[in-house]
């Protein structure tokens, strides 16, 4: 798969695309992870990239289009550990040891929280500090308007999140002692809240090559605090997109992580990492290097597949295009492998802690109003056939979306309602929705011929003689999309609804996606957006605010629904799991999305290279990988 949101999305996450990240690091169950011999130290591992997707900012503070995990959990956090890290062994829950941050303690009235954190070292030398992770939540509260994971306080409702939620923040030595201004569920502070923030190395802490800056050691939440972590953000937001810089920078090459950058190139996409000599973590890398090669389609990366997993410039993580997979067999994924006398094993796929959708815009001037009348987005959902897709275009490599948390893997806290929720595919149901609300279904596409808010009519905003028509677009490189697109089509058309798909590159999808706002409306334009979905990641705990909460900097397409702000935000402060049930249900009959399938990748690794049990959350782990002797 793709870019996530896509953890905060960007929002956007390709989980359409079929990619090494799920697939390479894939693990999941049975024993496809490869050959159990003895480790072996060095050797180079080559990684196919998805599509016209690559890494293009190096600083983890993100801007809501820099929030992808082809950023986050795929480049950044390689260099530069959370100060909590998830995802380890195909498991969605906290990782203590791979964690710089200890257990949080809290108060007994649970305003105070104190984070103690372990003695790592930059690899200049510098111990990881509380005033280091200080640092990040300093910038975090100056730069609201430009971080990607921000979602706004909701008066109406009494709702706050970070940074807004903390009254004060201190550090001293190794502890980081936050102080709250609201009561909170403890369990998704920690998840969702505490999960953002990064150590940042004091070196970043400046305003200009050699000018010190001060943004590290203000006191939060002081006008001294903004302006000086104002100068810091514009000097490292430009610095983070320079690539030709990155390799060398007296900036990124400090890093706590187990790898640092060796090599990047910001036209082709191409990257390496190399071991961090000095990472304080518990599992040092085997490797030597780790490269990553860039494609602009997957008919070439399966091409190089088909040369041979042997050779300085072989592949040996890719992936299976879908129209190359063999039928999904779950007891054995790599049955049937179409490269096995190439050299490679296909692995057990890795389950992501995601929902797949495509991006309906509310803020759309035209077809706006169409997507605002709940029974007009069910309907286009009943047109969805996801099991026909499931088994038809990806032969069993990929499983339902059926609601708003990820039905797999489990762990998630699904209420009766979620865990019993199927799929709905009815065109003739949908069709009969349009009829019954005023709509001439005999046309193609269907016409609003009873404009009005009653039970029976079109809806608000919709007037006389309006078409239910959108256009739709999703990204190009994958003809397995092309085909997806095609299909979701026709079944449209089978109750009235046109969707004029398009296809596009990636990255301009995404582009267009972010720059739909309430202060930029002329960028909402784009009406339907097949990009991907969301992976909970930080947002670890899978609450709605953190997407759907009107607002959230990942909720680019106008959605809004006070009910659904308030039964989330009662999750953020309660520790009764009904109120996370109530939100789930409430959501169900809501539409903010058009749910599709989620993908499993269908990886191709060298028979003789052994990688570790994946990451749920789209992320790359390579210092567990090693070649077998």
């Amino acid at each position: 798969m793709g870019p996530r949101r896509l953890s905060k999305a960007a929002v956007l996450i390709a989980a359409l695309a079929t990619t090494a990240a799920c697939g390479g690091s894939g693990g999941g169950g049975n024993n496809a992870n490869g050959p159990t011999g003895t480790p072996k130290q060095g050797g180079v591992v080559r990684v196919a990239e998805t599509p016209s997707a690559f890494p293009n900012a190096i600083w983890p503070f993100d801007t809501a289009p820099q929030e992808s995990t082809v950023n986050t959990t795929q480049f950044q956090q390689l260099m530069y550990r959370p100060l909590y890290y998830w995802g380890l062994n195909d498991k969605i829950s906290l990782d203590p040891d791979v964690s710089i941050g200890q257990t949080p303690s809290w108060s007994a009235d649970g305003n105070t929280v104190t984070i103690q954190l372990k003695d790592w070292k930059w690899s200049n030398g510098e111990t990881v500090t509380a005033q280091d992770a200080l640092f990040w939540v300093n910038m975090s509260a100056a730069e609201t308007s430009n971080s990607g994971n921000y979602t706004p306080p909701n008066p109406a409702i009494g709702a706050k999140y970070f940074p807004d939620n903390i009254a004060s923040a201190t550090a001293s030595g190794q502890t980081l002692t936050l102080t709250l201004n609201t009561q909170v569920n403890q369990t998704w502070f920690l998840d969702n809240e505490l999960s953002q923030i990064v150590p940042m190395p004091l070196a970043w802490d400046v305003t200009g090559a050699g000018k010190q800056g001060k943004c590290a050691t203000d006191t939060y939440g002081s006008d001294a605090m903004k302006s000086d972590c104002a100068a810091d953000y514009a000097y490292l937001s430009g610095e983070s997109t320079k690539g030709s810089s990155y390799v060398g920078s007296p900036l990124w090459s400090v890093v706590d992580g187990p790898w640092k950058l060796k090599s990047y190139d910001g036209t082709s996409g191409a990257y390496a990492m190399a071991p961090n000599a000095t990472y304080s973590g518990p599992q040092k890398p085997y490797l030597d290097e780790v490269d990553f090669v860039p494609y602009t389609s997957d008919t070439k990366e399966f091409a190089d597949l088909q040369a041979g997993s042997s050779g300085a410039n072989a592949i040996n993580v890719g992936y299976l295009p879908a129209q190359d997979t063999p039928q999904y067999n779950a007891k054995n994924p790599d049955a049937g492998n179409p490269l096995s006398g190439q050299g490679y094993y296909i692995p057990a796929p890795t389950y992501l802690d995601s929902i797949s959708y495509y991006q309906i815009n509310f803020a759309n001037p035209n077809v706006g109003p169409l997507f605002k009348q709940s029974y007009f987005t069910k309907a286009l959902q009943q047109t969805v056939d996801q099991q026909g897709i499931i088994n038809g275009i990806y032969k069993g490599w990929a499983y339902p979306t059926t609601g708003a948390v990820p039905s797999q893997p489990s762990g998630n806290p699904l209420s009766p309602k979620s865990a019993s929720e199927q799929v709905n595919y009815d065109p003739s149901a949908a069709k009969q929705a349009l009829t019954s609300h005023g709509w001439d279904t005999s046309q193609s596409p269907a016409v609003c011929t009873s404009p009005g808010t009653g039970d029976s009519q079109c809806g608000a905003g919709i007037a006389a003689g309006t078409k239910a028509a959108f256009t739709l677009d999703y990204p190009s490189g994958e003809p397995a999309l092309d085909t997806m697109a095609a299909d979701m089509r026709s079944d449209a058309a089978k109750a009235g609804i046109s969707i004029n798909t398009v296809s596009q590159a990636q990255n301009t999808i995404g582009n267009e996606g972010v720059a739909c706002s309430p202060s930029q409306p002329a960028g909402c334009q784009w009406q339907a957006l097949l990009y991907g979905g969301w992976v909970f990641n930080p947002d670890y705990y899978p609450t709605g605010d953190a997407l759907f909460a009107t607002g959230a900097g990942p909720n680019i397409w106008g959605f809004s629904d006070p009910k659904l702000d308030a039964l989330a935000a009662k999750v953020t402060t309660s520790n009764d799991v009904n109120d996370m049930y109530a939100y789930e249900d409430y959501i169900a009959n809501d539409q903010p999305v058009i749910y599709n399938p989620n993908l499993l990748a269908a990886g191709e690794v060298s028979k003789n290279l052994h990688i570790d049990a994946g990451d749920p959350f789209q992320g790359y782990e390579p210092e567990y990988w090693y070649y077998t002797k």
